[in-house]
């Protein structure tokens, strides 16, 4: 506990608002999985979804360590999570215009690939300048634990949300998360 009163007020800030961010971007993936296989019954769809979002992010990735180091981390940050906030946008018109296609999931998930192979190294990045050395394996503890936590509890929220409010309701939570 002493560790983390010793974190600066801007690191817990950060830390804070990328799981509550990170929640929100995990519920769609997942309610968007759900809605792809309702669509298709498909496993294969299923797992093209992950593969237009992985595949992007390590292609990308070989370069966007070196663009990020070059560049400003907070604008990095923004540009990619504006992206992300994009899609989210997008998908939820085209569910309420009734025009959503698994081919539109998967080129947000390529756009999406492609954000968080830049977002990624600079939120690391952006850490490892807010939080003093002495606190950067607190620091990265308190990480894993909000992504595994996530891991567990963001489709338990998506399959609660889905189930009283539909797709839509899924990313209204998302855009506010932003």
């Amino acid at each position: 506990m002493n560790t983390l009163k010793s974190m600066s007020r801007s690191f817990i800030l950060f830390w804070l608002s990328q799981a509550v961010s990170q929640l929100g971007s995990a519920m769609t993936s997942f309610a968007l999985v759900i809605w792809a296989y309702k669509q298709t019954g498909s496993a294969m769809t299923v797992s093209l979804l992950t593969f237009c979002s992985y595949l992007p992010y390590v292609l990308v990735s070989l370069f966007a360590g070196a663009f990020v180091d070059k560049h400003s981390k907070k604008a990095i940050l923004l540009i990619a999570d504006t992206a992300a906030a994009l899609c989210t946008i997008s998908i939820f018109f085209m569910v309420k215009a009734n025009l959503l296609s698994v081919e539109y999931i998967y080129f947000v998930n390529i756009i999406i690939g492609i954000s968080n192979a830049f977002q990624n190294p600079a939120s690391t990045v952006a850490i490892g300048l807010m939080v003093p050395k002495e606190n950067l394996s607190a620091a990265s503890g308190m990480n894993s634990f909000s992504s595994n936590l996530l891991s567990i509890f963001a489709p338990v929220l998506a399959a609660a949300i889905l189930s009283c409010g539909g797709i839509s309701m899924i990313l209204l939570v998302d855009f506010i998360t932003f």
